[in-house]
C-alpha cells in the first residue's frame, strides 16, 4: 500500500546517510592515491545501487503503490523443471509501480473479495507464427520487448495443473486446452484462457486457493472456479501492462476449472459441456484417462479426446475458428 511504501523509503534513509558518510571517510586524507579513491567510490556507489534496486515511491507520488511481489527463491514448486531453476536464477525482479485506478491491486483486503478485478492486467501478442508453440520459458527472457499471451497461459496451465495434482483433485485437459494439444501439441496462439477439468467435488478448493496464492496467483469463484495471475507474482513487474483498464471479466489470461462427476448411471456429467446428450459423456469415453502433450509435457485427459472435442465443437473441430470480437463465450475461441 502507499503508506507501507512511503514508510519503507523513510526507513532506508539512514542507510543512504551511512553510505555517504562512508564515502567521506574513505576519501579523507587520500588525495595522494586518486586511483584507490575512485575504486572505493565506485564500490560504494554500486552498493547503494544494490540497496535501492527495488523501486521506491517518492513522497510526491502519493497515488502510486508497489505490491509485495514474491521471490521465486522462497517458493516451493512441485517439480524440478528447468523453468523454476531459471526463474530463481533471475532473482527478485523490481515490482510494478501501480498508479491510478490500478492502485487497488496493492490492497490485500481487496484480494479476499475480488474476482477479476484483482487479476494483474496483462497483454500480449496472439498472432502466428510469432506465437506458435508459445511457452512459459519465453517469459524468462526479461530483455524481450514483447510476449505472447499464450506464454502466460502456458505458465498458468502448468502451475494450476500441478497444484490440483498435488492436492489429488484429478486434473485433466478439457475444451480449448485439449483442442490445442490434439491439433498441434501446443497452446492455441489466439486463445484467451486455459480449460482444466477436475473429478468429483472440489473438496480441496481452499487448500488449492491458498497454495496458488503463495505462488502469486489469484483463485476466485465466479460461476465456476477461475485462476489468474496476481500482482504478487514473481514476474509481475515484467508482465504488468499499465495501459490496460481494470477488468471485471475475461480480459486477462486466466484458467477455467470445470467439474466432472459420475452419475448413478455410470456416465459422466461435464460442467459447461453442450454436446449431443447435453452435459453427459459415456463412461467408456472418459475412463481410464489417456494422455496428450503440450510443449512436450504430458497431461491427463479423457480416454477419447476426439469424441470429447466433437461433442464440444462439432465434426470440424480441427479447423481453427477465432472467436468474434466482443463475444464472451469462452469455448467459441477455437
Amino acid at each position: 500500500m502507499v503508506e507501507d511504501s512511503v514508510a519503507m523509503e523513510k526507513d532506508t534513509r539512514p542507510r543512504r546517510v551511512n553510505v555517504l558518510r562512508s564515502i567521506a571517510l574513505a576519501t579523507k586524507g587520500a588525495t595522494s592515491t586518486p586511483i584507490v579513491v575512485l575504486l572505493v567510490l565506485g564500490l560504494l556507489v554500486f552498493m547503494e545501487t544494490r540497496i535501492y534496486r527495488a523501486p521506491t515511491l517518492s513522497e510526491t507520488d502519493e497515488n502510486a503503490c508497489t505490491p509485495n511481489v514474491l521471490d521465486a527463491n522462497n517458493i516451493e514448486y512441485h517439480s524440478g523443471h528447468r523453468y523454476y531453476a531459471m526463474l530463481r536464477d533471475i532473482g527478485a525482479l523490481p515490482p510494478p509501480v501501480i498508479r491510478g485506478e490500478h492502485a487497488k491491486l496493492c490492497s490485500k483486503i481487496n484480494r479476499y473479495k475480488a474476482k477479476y478485478e484483482y487479476c494483474l492486467p496483462i497483454s500480449g501478442r496472439k498472432d502466428a507464427p510469432f506465437c506458435t508453440a508459445a511457452d512459459r520459458m519465453n517469459l524468462l527472457n526479461v530483455d524481450a520487448q514483447e510476449i505472447c499471451y499464450a506464454s502466460v497461459l502456458h505458465m498458468l496451465l502448468v502451475e494450476v495443473y500441478e497444484e490440483l495434482e498435488a492436492k489429488r483433485s484429478t486434473p485433466f485437459l478439457a475444451f480449448g486446452s485439449l483442442l490445442g494439444a490434439v491439433r498441434n501439441g501446443s497452446m492455441i496462439p489466439f486463445t484467451e484462457d486455459v480449460d482444466v477439468g477436475y473429478v468429483g467435488e472440489f473438496k480441496t478448493a481452499d487448500k488449492v486457493k491458498l497454495a496458488l496464492r503463495r505462488k502469486g496467483y489469484h483463485m476466485f469463484y465466479m460461476g465456476i472456479w477461475r485462476v489468474c495471475v496476481a500482482p504478487t507474482h514473481p514476474l509481475a513487474g515484467r508482465l504488468y501492462d499499465p495501459e490496460l483498464p481494470m477488468t471485471e471479466s475475461f480480459a486477462v489470461p486466466y484458467v477455467d476449472l470445470y467439474k466432472m462427476k459420475q452419475t448413478s448411471s455410470g456416465d459422466w456429467d461435464m460442467q459447461e459441456l453442450e454436446g449431443s446428450t447435453g452435459r453427459l459423456l459415456p463412461h467408456d469415453k472418459v475412463q481410464p484417462f489417456s494422455q496428450v502433450t503440450i510443449n512436450g509435457m504430458p497431461f491427463d485427459t479423457v480416454r477419447d479426446p476426439k469424441f470429447f472435442l466433437k461433442e464440444a465443437y462439432g465434426d470440424d473441430y480441427m479447423t481453427p475458428k477465432p472467436r468474434e470480437a466482443g463475444s464472451n463465450e469462452q469455448r467459441s475461441r477455437r
